[in-house]
């Protein structure tokens, strides 16, 4: 939410794309370190004492951090805005900084005319009654259960179970692989959404993460495994095991370009009024759908077989994909007061879709 409201439009999908980029670099060092120490003695105390190195530097960094200009514009520190404004947007204008911060100060009295001495649970009962917030809601929220219940974060937690399962004998250097894919190709998400388009880059990528759950589904039929103790009948790593490792790598290399990253862009889909709890809801939603899919992925893989299960992931994923096909905007390149008008017509596809082109026209004009 803080780096929605503070980007600069023309890269705002970036910005939020380097912050999810930080978390999958993370996970590339945590399997790096986990691989390092897994044979040392007392290990994991190494390993949750370094967890707590990023914290520190987190915490002295925090201070050079500015203020959202909108927060400070709710505040009435207006000069305090224009000063973080022209940081943002270094080129501009003593003139364009002042219309920036007019701009964003008529949103904010906006806002605090409909929040103004109302509880967070009238927040709520808006966020759900007036109709462009339930439908931005049903948006960011699904798009981020779509990511979730892809069945993704069940390789970051269980990729050594699962690699174990098919035979690898490092199955920690294997899930390093797949943490590694994920971690370049949320790179590549952050460098291409903004100027592609969150949109294209959804209706291009979605498809892909399901034919590779759909292929891994496939090859886990011809691997010999025992679903009431989930381990293999035969040792060795055989052809089946090779195409479920790539059709895993192919999967996340899908993921991270595409819902993995553009899930949490969505908090920008919100008005001001109702952002943070907004926001509130769609990380409600990451987890509890995350909690949903870790705590059965066992459970499936014994009930359904690993091929069931992997199919299960699958069939949301293509679910999701024309989901998206009929229901998510294009909303990349628009100000954050130019989403509010978005879902006041329907979905805003079509909308969108108008409005990019009638941008287009008048910028050849203009050239």
């Amino acid at each position: 939410m803080y780096i929605a409201e503070i980007a600069p439009t023309k890269i705002r999908g970036r910005m939020i794309g380097l912050n999810n980029m930080s978390i999958t670099g993370g996970q590339v060092i945590s399997y790096g370190i986990g691989a390092a120490f897994a044979n040392v003695p007392h290990g994991w105390r190494y390993m949750v004492g370094l967890g707590g190195v990023p914290s520190i530097v987190l915490a002295c960094l925090l201070p050079f951090c500015p203020e959202s200009p909108r927060q400070l514009v709710f505040h009435g520190k207006l000069d305090e805005a224009e000063r973080v404004v022209a940081r943002i947007y270094k080129h501009a204008t003593p003139q364009q900084v002042a219309d920036k911060v007019r701009l964003i100060a008529r949103s904010v009295e906006e806002a605090k005319e409909i929040t103004e001495g109302k509880s967070t649970w009238y927040l709520v009962k808006k966020l759900h009654t007036v109709p462009s917030n339930f439908r931005a809601l049903v948006c960011a929220c699904g798009l981020m259960v779509i990511s979730q219940m892809s069945g993704f974060n069940t390789l970051m937690y269980y990729s050594s179970t699962l690699f174990a399962l098919v035979g690898f004998s490092n199955p920690v250097a294997v899930g390093l692989v797949v943490a590694g894919t994920n971690f370049v190709m949320t790179w590549v998400n952050a460098m291409a959404v903004d100027p592609w388009g969150r949109r294209r880059v959804l209706v291009s990528t979605v498809w892909g993460m399901s034919a590779g759950l759909l292929a891994v589904a496939v090859a886990f039929s011809f691997i010999p495994v025992d679903t009431s103790t989930l381990e293999l009948r035969e040792t060795e790593v055989t052809a089946p095991a090779i195409v479920v490792l790539i059709f895993i790598v192919w999967f996340v290399f899908f993921y991270g370009v595409s819902v993995g990253n553009t899930a949490w862009m969505s908090t920008d889909f919100f008005p001001m009024e109702v952002r943070a709890v907004g926001t509130m809801f769609m990380t409600c939603a990451c987890w509890g759908s995350n909690i949903i899919v870790s705590s059965t992925f066992l459970t499936m893989m014994k009930s359904m077989t690993p091929s069931g299960a992997f199919g299960f992931y699958a069939a949301i994923c293509g679910i999701g994909w024309v989901l998206i096909i009929f229901f998510y905007p294009e909303v990349s390149g628009l100000t954050l007061e130019e989403i509010q008008e978005v879902f006041k017509h329907g979905f805003g596809v079509k909308y969108t879709r108008q409005l990019r082109k009638e941008r287009k026209a008048a910028a050849k004009n203009a050239a």
